[in-house]
């Protein structure tokens, strides 16, 4: 391998803002950092641009995937600062909110098929493993789907906490209170009652409410489906 030619003092050194983005180049603090920064932004990014069917919740797995979203993101960060800038909020500013939607994120969406076969891992379920190569320990049991069990509720119980109505229901599911952080963590669920330790969550399509009585958060009777 040929030497490598020495500094050229002319030529600035890397931007330590932008280098923070370069996983190759990051330690193993700085990339437990930036994962937790990029794990929560992605999530949020689902639910807001409603790309949860367009971006599987397995992302996070493959590796080309990643290293895009962290792009996306940094731009994002970037374009954000740029308006919040006192003084600076001119059309150039505005406009690279305008560009990241329309040259950062759609334009990502439209190709994310080239990148990885998102089809594949929601047939046979996901096997890769290439986006690990970021994550700190642990990432894996952090950020698999919540496993659901559902539980036969006794009629009499049942009344004394959502009402007569879900006395009918034969079964509801039941979430564990550190399952259903885990849920707002990975940004499955929302929050409802922030002031509250047992409050309200959202989680898919059903408002979820604190049953005292079966030690964890069952679906209210406004969204249990009725047959």
């Amino acid at each position: 391998m040929p030497a490598l030619p020495p500094n050229d003092p002319s030529v600035p050194p890397p931007d330590p803002a932008g280098a923070r983005y370069a996983w190759r180049s990051l330690d193993r603090h700085d990339a437990a950092r930036l994962w937790d920064d990029l794990v929560d932004w992605v999530w949020w990014l689902r639910d807001r641009y409603e790309l949860t069917e367009t971006v599987p919740g397995c992302w996070y797995r493959h590796g080309p995937v990643v290293e895009e979203f962290t792009a996306l993101f940094a731009w994002w960060r970037a374009a954000h600062a740029a308006v919040d800038v006192p003084g600076q909020q001119d059309d150039a500013a505005m406009r690279r909110l305008a560009d990241w939607h329309s040259d950062g994120l759609w334009a990502l969406i439209d190709r994310l098929h080239r990148l990885t076969d998102f089809d594949r891992c929601r047939a046979e379920g996901c096997t890769h493993t290439s986006g690990f190569l970021h994550a700190p320990d642990g990432a894996a049991e952090s950020m698999e789907p919540i496993e659901i069990e559902p539980v036969t509720i006794d009629a009499d119980y049942a009344g004394d906490y959502t009402g007569d109505d879900v006395a009918d229901a034969d079964v509801v599911a039941v979430l564990g209170e550190n399952l259903m952080l885990s849920a707002v963590v990975r940004g499955e669920a929302t929050a409802l009652d922030t002031d509250s330790r047992h409050g309200r969550y959202r989680m898919g399509g059903r408002l979820w409410s604190w049953s005292p009585i079966l030690g964890g958060y069952i679906p209210s009777e406004d969204s249990i489906s009725r047959n």
